[in-house]
């Protein structure tokens, strides 16, 4: 921009110079912010998905094989609320909807219910209200008005909201059986009787950190043990006991190891030697945050695709759901800790890592840990053939 005086005085020449000054440098300012957003929404040149700020409107989305694995193992106690209007005529599984004992409250009225939970909530559900911290997976036939829900709840202040990917109608295509025989549904039906008896709220439709129950998910097969997962997504305690070792040796660390447990649980029982803490609960919406925010909450560095990290919980069941979560967001090099801290024996200092112990629920007296045994040793011959047939050393 040129400006030129004519028949004006020095101080009005000076005053439009600085007008003109100041518009170009806020001209400037204003690209270079357009250009880092840019930066920041597009495809990065290593070829990873941008990281999408968790700002108050974030909820998370969960895969149905996610969610079948959050309900099914019985770990979580995840608030299930159905936010359709008329239910009854367009579920897409009539059986499935009354399976999952959700509550019930149409989009309409739930920021009503929310605000009001200890009156409008328990009189329109008749059921436990949740918590601002309680993860709340809402529901809807197609997921549409279940991001609208989403969204509401988070407004008002509660952070653990998720929906479900396509809705009902993905998601009932791939629900596991209930049992294979009648043995198994006496099981259920004796496990409900139970809770009844012990007081258990009914809009949760499992118990908290029951991880002895079989995982259901499409991807682990029907007859796998208690919270057993594949083969290939597992990583025995020698293994990655020896790919820590290895890590320290070279003075840097070879794997990111996670403990998905409850603050509680990691506080009273232990935890494995230089492992980080991010509870399941907390995982979809986290991995939402871009790698700083990430970093300020939890304390350490947010993995990359082609980190390679492994996940553990009292059992199974919590980290299988954590490496499907991974899975879904782009990280494929998540392995589950077989066995989680019950199966973990290696033994450190003066005593354990970690402690194995009962499954108990939030709020509930915890149990006594399991009576300590001594440390075996690691079979690192064992260990290193299964880190190589794993894609995990070079052999």
């Amino acid at each position: 921009m040129h400006i030129i005086n004519i028949g004006g005085s020095l101080t009005t020449a000076v005053c439009l110079s600085l007008i003109a000054w100041s518009i170009r440098v806020l001209r400037a300012q204003k690209l270079a912010e357009q250009k880092s957003r840019e930066n920041k929404g597009g495809a990065r040149g290593d070829g990873s998905l941008p990281s999408i700020r968790a700002g108050r409107g974030a909820y998370a989305r969960l895969s149905p094989s996610a969610f079948w694995l959050l309900v099914e193992s019985r770990s979580i106690r995840p608030v299930l609320v159905d936010v359709r209007e008329s239910p009854e005529e367009d579920a897409p599984d009539l059986e499935l909807s009354g399976r999952l004992r959700m509550a019930r409250v149409p989009a309409g009225e739930l920021a009503r219910a929310l605000r009001s939970r200890q009156t409008h909530w328990l009189e329109r559900t008749g059921f436990e209200p949740p918590t601002k911290r309680s993860s709340i997976v809402f529901v809807s036939t197609h997921g549409h008005s279940a991001s609208q829900a989403a969204a509401v709840a988070v407004q008002l202040g509660f952070t653990r909201c998720a929906v479900i990917e396509g809705g009902l109608a993905a998601a009932a295509p791939l629900a596991p059986p209930l049992g294979a025989d009648a043995s198994d549904r006496s099981a259920i039906e004796a496990r409900t009787r139970d809770d009844a008896e012990d007081g258990v709220d009914s809009i949760r439709p499992i118990d908290a950190n029951d991880e002895n129950r079989r995982v259901a998910s499409p991807s682990a097969s029907p007859s796998s043990p208690g919270g057993a997962v594949p083969e290939d997504d597992a990583i025995s305690r020698d293994a990655l006991a020896t790919l820590v070792e290895y890590g320290a040796a070279r003075g840097a660390p070879l794997v990111t190891v996670i403990d998905v447990r409850r603050y509680d649980e990691r506080a009273l029982y232990g935890s494995i030697r230089g492992s980080v803490h991010l509870p399941a609960e907390a995982l979809p919406r986290a991995l939402l945050c871009a790698p700083e925010e990430w970093a300020r909450a939890f304390h350490f560095r947010k993995p990359g695709a082609e980190d390679l990290v492994v996940v553990y919980g009292r059992g199974n069941a919590r980290a299988a759901y954590a490496k499907r979560v991974f899975g879904d967001a782009g990280m494929h090099r998540v392995l589950v800790l077989a066995g989680g801290v019950c199966g973990w024996r290696e033994g450190g200092g003066e005593g354990e890592d970690a402690r194995a112990y009962d499954a108990y629920a939030e709020g509930e007296a915890p149990p006594e840990p399991w009576p300590p045994e001594p440390p075996a040793p690691v079979d690192r011959r064992a260990a290193e053939a299964e880190l190589v047939r794993k894609n995990v050393l070079s052999p």
